[in-house]
């Protein structure tokens, strides 16, 4: 094996001049006169990447999260990067289809298109085990991801599809991998990988449009401050806490131990990768899972094995060494 499949993950902590569109004038071009949409970009990592993204000279930038002020602050932010940036938000729930729906043809008949959308809201899961915790959470927290990442991906691609080119980036995580503790969030962020494979088989040959699944690393965003709130007896206004549900004080002591034994991430690293990804460097990751702690250069050197050996994809191992056939056409 050699030194990068021995590792689960990569070496960054933050963007770099490869991934950082604030330095790197051949990045910054590539996103020129897109029509980009964040959805989730209210604080964290959807945050970062509008910010990152504003600095390519985009045609609009759309951005959507629950709270209306914190869209405010951060169209804020984008504007002083760009002023003559167009920015439009709204703020809803990525679960129900005809507010993604509307938002998303709204965005289209005001600007001509869609050319990248980044689903990146998500909430946090309760840290049990399946036989603890309460069910609305469960299916909360899978909701959030997987609906939100089917409703804007079927919006979005019809308009795509005429356009014949998009790009769709899904916010996942390295705990698709993990196998206990969180299953809402396991369960969630695995079928995200498949279902950008999912999009690609079905829409790149056709109709050029590319989807990828991200793990944007971890970062110490509200997913990690409420667990510690909960756990040290402080209460706010906003919270992703349910007082009173079934589990949430023994899940927040379990969650904070778990993520303080951890080495946080910058936001700006997903950041990067998404600008990078948006601006098709990396086109031929296409259906396939990228991990933004790794270093673009890594993905350039392997592209060949990568294609060839169809690596970075969810597969069954039948025994005996077998994998299941990836089923294209």
């Amino acid at each position: 094996m050699n030194e990068r499949s021995e590792r689960f993950l990569g070496e960054l902590h933050d963007c770099y001049f490869g991934t950082d569109p604030r330095v790197n004038a051949d990045l910054a071009a590539r996103l020129n006169q897109k029509n980009v949409i964040v959805a989730g970009a209210g604080r964290g990592v959807g945050r970062a990447c509008a910010e990152l993204l504003s600095y390519g000279k985009l045609k609009s930038l759309s951005i959507t999260a629950l709270e209306q002020d914190e869209l405010d602050e951060t169209a804020e932010i984008c504007k002083r990067n760009d002023p003559n940036l167009r920015i439009k938000t709204g703020a809803f729930d990525v679960q129900v289809p005809a507010a993604v729906k509307q938002f998303l043809e709204d965005v289209d008949r005001e600007f001509d298109g869609i050319d990248v959308v980044l689903m990146n809201a998500g909430r946090p899961p309760q840290w049990l085990p399946t036989a603890e915790g309460d069910p609305e959470i469960w299916w909360d927290t899978v909701g959030v991801s997987l609906r939100g990442a089917y409703n804007f991906s079927r919006y979005a691609l019809p308009i795509m599809q005429r356009k014949r080119d998009g790009r769709i980036i899904f916010t996942s995580s390295a705990g698709a991998h993990a196998n206990q503790g969180i299953g809402s969030y396991i369960a969630a962020k695995l079928a995200m990988i498949r279902l950008a494979e999912i999009i690609h088989v079905e829409n790149f040959r056709d109709h050029n449009i590319k989807a990828f699944a991200i793990h944007p690393g971890a970062i110490a965003t509200r997913f990690y401050h409420d667990f510690k709130d909960k756990a040290e007896g402080r209460t706010k206004e906003r919270s992703y806490i349910v007082e009173g549900a079934e589990g949430e004080d023994k899940s927040a002591e379990v969650a904070v131990k778990f993520l303080e034994s951890g080495t946080f991430d910058t936001p700006y690293m997903a950041a990067g990768m998404v600008s990078v990804l948006s601006g098709g460097q990396l086109d031929f990751m296409s259906g396939r899972y990228v991990d933004c702690s790794t270093k673009i250069e890594e993905y350039l050197e392997q592209q060949d094995s990568i294609i060839k050996e169809d690596l970075y994809r969810i597969r069954l191992n039948a025994g005996s060494g077998r994998m299941i056939p990836f089923l294209d056409f």
